[in-house]
This record gives C-alpha cells, sequence and structure tokens, in this order.
C-alpha cells in the first residue's frame, strides 16, 4: 500500500512540475499577424540631373508595431535629343517593404521603412518604331522616415523622407554613370485597411 501511495505521489509531482513549465522562447514565438494593408504612394526625387516624380504601390502584413511585404514602384525623369529622336529616363524596381510604426494609436505618430529590390534603369525613346534605347538592371535600396497621421480607422496618410542608393548599373556609359540615380526621396502613402489594435 505504502508503495502505491509512494507511486501515485511521484506522479502527481511529476505532474505539477511539468504543467508549471513556462512556454519555450523562440524569436517569433509570439508574433502575431494582427491586420494587414495596402495602397498608392508617390514619390519625387532627382536622377541624372533632373527632377523627376513617379508612383507605386505595396502593402504587407501587420506585427505589433512592425509590418513587412512588398512594393513596386515606377519614376520618369528628364529628357535627352539622341540622334535626332526624344528619349526619357526612368526607373522602375520593386520587391520587399519593411516598416516600424509607433505609436501607430496616436492621432500623429512615427513611420519608418525600408525598402529593398531590384529593377532597371532606362533611356527609352518617346516615339514608337524609334531604336530600343538603352537598359540597365540595378538593385536599389530606399530607407525613409516620417510622420503618420490615423484619419479613420481604416485609412492611414503618410509623408516621408528618404533616401534612394541604386547599384549595379555596370559603369560609365554615353547615357548614365554610377552615381546618376542616387538621390533624396521625398513620397506621399495611402494605406488602407485593417491596423489591428492598438500599441
Amino acid at each position: 500500500m505504502k508503495r502505491w501511495l509512494l507511486l501515485a505521489g511521484l506522479v502527481s509531482a511529476f505532474a505539477g512540475v511539468c504543467l508549471a513549465q513556462k512556454e519555450e522562447e523562440t524569436l517569433l514565438g509570439q508574433a502575431r499577424v494582427q491586420g494587414g494593408f495596402g495602397g498608392p504612394f508617390w514619390v519625387a526625387s532627382r536622377a541624372v540631373g533632373d527632377a523627376g516624380w513617379g508612383a507605386g504601390g505595396g502593402g504587407g502584413a501587420i506585427i505589433g508595431h512592425f509590418f513587412i511585404g512588398g512594393f513596386g514602384q515606377g519614376e520618369a525623369f528628364g529628357r535627352r535629343t539622341i540622334q535626332n529622336v526624344e528619349h526619357e529616363y526612368s526607373l522602375g524596381f520593386g520587391g520587399l517593404w519593411l516598416g516600424a510604426v509607433y505609436p501607430s494609436h496616436r492621432l500623429i505618430h512615427l513611420f519608418s521603412s525600408l525598402k529593398v529590390g531590384g529593377g532597371g534603369v532606362s533611356l527609352v525613346p518617346r516615339e514608337r518604331g524609334s531604336s530600343r534605347g538603352y537598359n540597365d538592371g540595378v538593385f536599389v535600396v530606399v530607407p525613409e522616415a516620417g510622420i503618420e497621421l490615423n484619419v479613420v480607422k481604416w485609412f492611414r496618410l503618410v509623408g516621408t523622407v528618404g533616401y534612394r542608393w541604386v547599384g549595379g548599373i555596370s559603369g560609365p556609359s554615353a547615357y548614365f554613370k554610377p552615381g546618376d540615380f542616387d538621390s533624396v526621396v521625398w513620397g506621399i502613402t495611402l494605406r488602407f485597411g485593417s491596423f489591428g489594435r492598438a500599441n
């Protein structure tokens, strides 16, 4: 009888220890998707000595104060006449979009993001049937920071300033060279979606 009581006591003690143990901590163990968003954005910058503007769009999943998603955009800049044909400089790229927003429940709060992607720079003839122009593949990194305004629960307006680094241009050419597309970038973003609980 005593053996059975001792065995029962040991089993109970072991079960109590197991139940009392805390859940194992992991890097993403507490990460929960709280919402998502999508929307357009507009940018203004410079390239090859000329001012330009562009537009794009993107979206992502919201995890706490952070978001992760994707984007794509294009920009057009100044024009050049080459062999009696008018050409236009352009830049297009897309990729990964990471960001942080804090404290997002406030009417006005901080917004920061990092866009990393690949694409191409081009010198494109504006007349149909003209020469094919010139293209070069590039990779692009754009960190930015700014202010976000909560307009309504499902819509937020963002104003940012950042800097665009463009790498991969294959050396100086008759049309553009490394550094020609690096620029300060001003942006306006409209974010529509479900932004989760206040944090």
